[in-house]
């Protein structure tokens, strides 16, 4: 159980949350200008614009992409 323990332990600690910060500093390097940034229902969210269309993009806490849309 020991052994197994210390693997819980070791994904846990590398499974940190970022900073709304950091994630919108990789969207920027991606070519977006951020207009806003939520945290809501512990996603961060984003409206930013990209080649003129404005987009919508929903981040989890470790700054991966789950949804990226432009913004109708």
């Amino acid at each position: 159980m020991a052994a197994g323990w210390s693997q819980f332990s070791g994904l846990s600690s590398h499974a940190q949350t970022r900073p709304i910060s950091e994630c919108s500093q990789k969207l920027t390097a991606r070519g977006f200008t951020i207009i806003d940034k939520d945290l809501d229902d512990n996603l961060y969210e984003f409206e930013a614009i990209k080649n003129n269309q404005e987009w919508d993009i929903k981040m989890d806490r470790n700054c991966n992409v789950l949804l990226e849309r432009i913004d109708d």
